[in-house]
């Protein structure tokens, strides 16, 4: 039986949810997502002035990825959560990333502060799975990017059934606290397939990205 997309809240409210999603072990995807973005930043047929990274969290991606960027790219990292934006500014603190470079703002991604076709790229990691109706985030990412400009959003996929969802636990979450575990599993239930991303894609006029798993539990959607 295909396994039926079961949301989780939007919002992580709570500081203990905030402080152990903090504590999950990400950095190797963290790290791939970050050079994959400054490449097609790098690659940008118009200088990249500007990145807004949608749903940030704790800030660790924007983090990485800003060394890597040129000295004039600025990332706006837009976080919902108050109380994941207090560990990300924690987290800006301890890298001795400047506000200048990296500014954290609260906000909505299906609401988002930018003015149209204004953002020289869109990034976002795992923000997709957690909102009700996606096509909202991919409505507002085709309004506020500029025509052409680069997009990498990348998230989980949702397994096919439920003995699939309880082997990728086991396989990447078996060390992890128990409500790590909670959190990864109702992360996977609330994801999105393939088909589902390809869909909202074509809906939303987001041309020439290509959707694509990359994983055994991510898909990514790319323009160059």
């Amino acid at each position: 039986m295909p396994l039926p997309r079961v949301l989780e809240p939007e919002v992580m409210s709570s500081a203990e949810e905030a402080g152990e999603y903090d504590e999950m072990d990400f950095s190797a995807t963290d790290v791939l997502f970050a050079e994959r973005a400054v490449q097609l930043a790098r690659g940008a047929s118009a200088a990249v002035g500007l990145i807004a990274d949608l749903g940030s969290g704790n800030a660790k991606i924007p983090l990485a990825m800003c060394p890597l960027l040129s000295n004039s790219t600025r990332v706006c990292a837009v976080e919902m959560s108050a109380e994941m934006l207090a560990v990300a500014a924690r987290n800006r603190a301890r890298d001795g990333v400047s506000s200048s470079r990296l500014y954290l703002v609260a906000g909505d991604a299906k609401s988002a502060p930018f003015a149209d076709r204004s953002v020289g790229m869109v990034t976002s990691n795992s923000l997709v799975h957690h909102i009700p109706e996606p096509r909202a985030v991919f409505q507002e990412i085709a309004r506020i990017v500029r025509p052409g400009a680069p997009i990498l959003i990348r998230d989980l996929v949702r397994p096919r059934n439920q003995q699939a969802l309880d082997q990728l636990v086991q396989a990447h979450a078996v060390r992890w606290s128990p409500l790590q575990r909670t959190l990864f599993s109702d992360s996977l239930h609330a994801a999105l397939t393939l088909e589902e991303v390809r869909k909202i894609l074509d809906q939303c006029g987001l041309a020439n990205v290509k959707v694509t798993q990359i994983t055994d539990r991510h898909w990514s959607a790319e323009r160059a």
